[in-house]
């Protein structure tokens, strides 16, 4: 199985670099709509359908590329980003410590919570309670579709597979409308192939 896991487009909390995780979250902005409108053409594997998060963002992007496509898109419950806490609306530069600095974290102690949001074992259950129904009964050689968002996206990777660890998980951003590209499955396990349009070795 082929799993893309795609950022959504730009939106003004990005522009303004401030924290923002909770539903429904800004709509893109006009660079976000272009950047959405320039997906689909970019994927390399076609999916039978776009799934996405519950985020304004998310679901904007995901409704562009599955139109453009002619596949349908389907909101799922639980593939949000990861809950800033009282961090929340926060610039990122005064918040670095207790939001990304917490997530690095989660390698050493997944239980290390974001001051009033989710510890690490909390984020990867319930990503995991959410891909599952993504990917549940999908056949070996699907292309599995996935709007969410970077922080997200990051750290389950990051924690599931076989070919990245800590390091990469701090050197390596997502930027709008990136994709990380994954094989496997979760009964085989997750190997990344490429990040943001770079590939990884194996």
């Amino acid at each position: 199985m082929r799993l893309l896991l795609i950022r959504h487009g730009e939106t003004s909390d990005n522009v303004d670099r401030i924290i923002g995780s909770r539903l429904p979250g800004p709509a893109l902005t006009r660079t976000g709509r272009e950047q959405a409108d320039g997906l689909a053409a970019r994927l390399a594997h076609v999916p039978a359908v776009v799934h996405s998060s519950q985020a304004r963002r998310a679901v904007e992007t995901a409704e562009t590329v599955a139109a453009t496509l002619g596949v349908p898109h389907v909101q799922v419950e639980g593939l949000h980003e990861i809950d800033a806490g009282d961090l929340e609306g926060r610039p990122f530069a005064d918040a670095l410590e207790g939001y990304a600095g917490t997530m690095q974290g989660w390698w050493t102690d997944p239980d290390a919570r974001i001051p009033g949001g989710e510890s690490g074992s909390e984020f990867i259950a319930r990503f995991d309670r959410a891909l599952t129904t993504v990917v549940d009964g999908a056949p070996d050689d699907a292309v599995v579709a996935v709007v969410s968002h970077e922080a997200a996206i990051s750290v389950w990777a990051a924690n599931v597979a076989t070919n990245l660890d800590a390091e990469f998980s701090r050197t390596h951003g997502i930027a709008n409308t990136g994709v990380v590209e994954l094989e496997g499955s979760p009964q085989d396990g997750w190997v990344v192939t490429s990040w943001d349009g770079h590939p990884v070795a194996p």
